[in-house]
């Protein structure tokens, strides 16, 4: 035999209906602006435990959406202060909400149904005395376990108060990260500094290429100043013996001009019969060529020594050299300059 069919009972019914209501209907997508503060109702229901749970959850998701703040209490005991009727009418329950001295209250119950559970909330503005939302929503039992319970909250939350929105990020926007460009494979960064102990064969070289350097510099640039500076000994005492051709000797073939725009060494070494004009203005001149061969190889030999000290240096001190001092370091590059009777020559080299 069949089971006979179990008829409902009216407050059944209308639970029922309400229910399948919720279930047909899709939840509401936006609701309106709460604000002030508001209190959230301890939940009547089969399961106090579970009610309480319930209602803690929903007192923190409701607080997170700025419905808080305000005293706790009970549906029942609110019912009760107030003396309001049963189902209690949205007029009783907001001059309780001005007793508690809120804008906005919260209430509902949580039935058992089947294996779960059916949660009916009421968002009450207390100034108008009107429910402005009501929400039935069921639930399997798993729902109000310890583990989601807060999540359950959160989607009543959600379906009373409407989707929350995406906060607006706070303070300036963060600017999009900077990348170095990549350096490019023809070019080397070169960056200054020791960065590891060097062996002593880079020290020493250093410091004998440096010390040549200085030392070949400094001798050719005083044979410079003793030839071609006109307070030069050696310059003085060829334009003396000039001087002196004109008042120590009878011979007026060797008299030698030395007048401005005069070249002394030219004149004193004009042919005359075998010899030449005057011997000893001739040598003092070819002494004075001697110093500035002299000179030019002082120069070469600190160019050399110059460039070495240069290269010393990029290896003991650049992380890494560019390939232009590389290869001119490999090619043997050196400068000098000489002085000559009429200025200042420059030279130098490179191995192909």
């Amino acid at each position: 035999m069949s089971p006979r069919p179990r008829r409902l009972s009216p407050s059944q019914a209308a639970l029922s209906l309400a229910l399948a209501l919720s279930l047909s209907l899709p939840a509401t997508a936006a609701a309106a602006p709460v604000s002030g503060k508001g209190s959230v109702l301890t939940l009547e229901g089969d399961d106090a435990a579970k009610a309480a749970a319930l209602t803690k959850a929903l007192q923190t998701e409701f607080a997170a959406r700025g419905v808080g703040g305000g005293r706790d209490m009970s549906l029942s005991e609110l019912k009760m202060t107030m003396g309001c009727d049963e189902p209690p009418s949205p007029k009783c329950l907001a001059d309780g909400g001005r007793t508690l001295g809120v804008d906005n209250m919260v209430y509902g119950t949580l039935s058992k149904s089947g294996g779960g559970f059916v949660v009916q909330l009421n968002l009450l503005d207390v100034a108008g005395a009107n429910v402005k939302e009501a929400v039935t929503a069921e639930y399997p039992a798993s729902a109000l376990e310890a583990g989601q319970v807060q999540a359950t909250a959160k989607d009543l939350v959600g379906r009373v108060l409407g989707a929350e929105k995406a906060a607006a990020p706070s303070g300036p926007v963060a600017e999009p990260e900077q990348t170095e460009p990549e350096p490019q494979p023809d070019r080397s960064k070169l960056v200054w500094g020791r960065y590891k102990e060097q062996p002593t064969w880079k020290k020493a070289g250093l410091a004998a290429s440096a010390s040549v350097a200085v030392l070949a510099f400094g001798a050719s640039l005083g044979l410079f100043m003793a030839w071609r500076k006109p307070n030069g000994p050696v310059f003085k005492k060829m334009l003396q013996l000039a001087q002196d051709s004109y008042t120590q000797n009878d011979n007026p073939d060797d008299n030698v001009r030395y007048g401005e725009g005069e070249d002394i060494c030219a004149n004193a070494r004009a042919p005359l019969g075998n010899g030449v004009t005057n011997a000893a203005v001739a040598n003092q001149c070819t002494r004075g060529e001697q110093m500035a061969k002299a000179t030019t190889g002082l120069l070469v030999v600190g160019g050399i020594a110059l460039a070495s000290t240069i290269a010393f240096t990029t290896l003991m001190f650049v992380h890494r050299e560019t390939p232009t001092m590389a290869k001119l370091r490999k090619r043997g590059f050196n400068f000098g300059a000489a002085p000559t009777f009429s200025g200042v020559m420059f030279g130098g080299g490179i191995n192909f």
